[in-house]
């Protein structure tokens, strides 16, 4: 399984691709909720959806820096990550193989051979959402992997 660094503004985290594929993903649904979201809002679901669905293989990104520029747009997408961390924690503790399979994370012929504690991905969306508040300092060499 690999890796990815998750960058905004200068600092991040790493976290295992699985992890941020599911996260992109959630937020994507998230963004597919609303009616008639703005443009920039449904090219970020558009390019997470892909980030988690191609198989970026220690490649994936979610291009903070492109989709969230502005303090309007940062507090958009917290707000979706509010609420994609809240159904991700409503599944319960343990996330099955099934339901996460379903999901085509990873790209063509990616599984997951066993249920995931929830709190592997939920770890990811706290420390996702800390990142866009400014809260998180590791840059690429000092950062744990999640």
């Amino acid at each position: 399984m690999g890796s990815s660094f998750t960058e905004y503004r200068g600092t991040g985290f790493w976290s295992r691709d699985a992890s941020i594929e599911l996260w992109l993903y959630l937020l994507a649904q998230e963004i597919g909720q609303h009616d008639n979201p703005p443009e920039w809002l449904r090219a970020a679901a558009e390019d997470w959806h892909l980030q988690a669905t191609v198989g970026m293989g220690g490649c994936v990104s979610a291009a903070l820096d492109q989709h969230a520029p502005t303090p309007e747009r940062v507090a958009v997408i917290l707000e979706l990550a509010e609420r994609a961390l809240a159904g991700l924690r409503g599944r319960g503790d343990v996330l099955p193989s099934a339901w996460l399979n379903s999901l085509g994370l990873g790209g063509p012929g990616a599984t997951f051979m066993r249920d995931w504690p929830t709190e592997v991905f939920t770890r990811v969306g706290e420390t996702f959402i800390r990142l866009l508040r400014g809260e998180v300092t590791w840059d690429a060499a000092t950062s744990p992997v999640l």
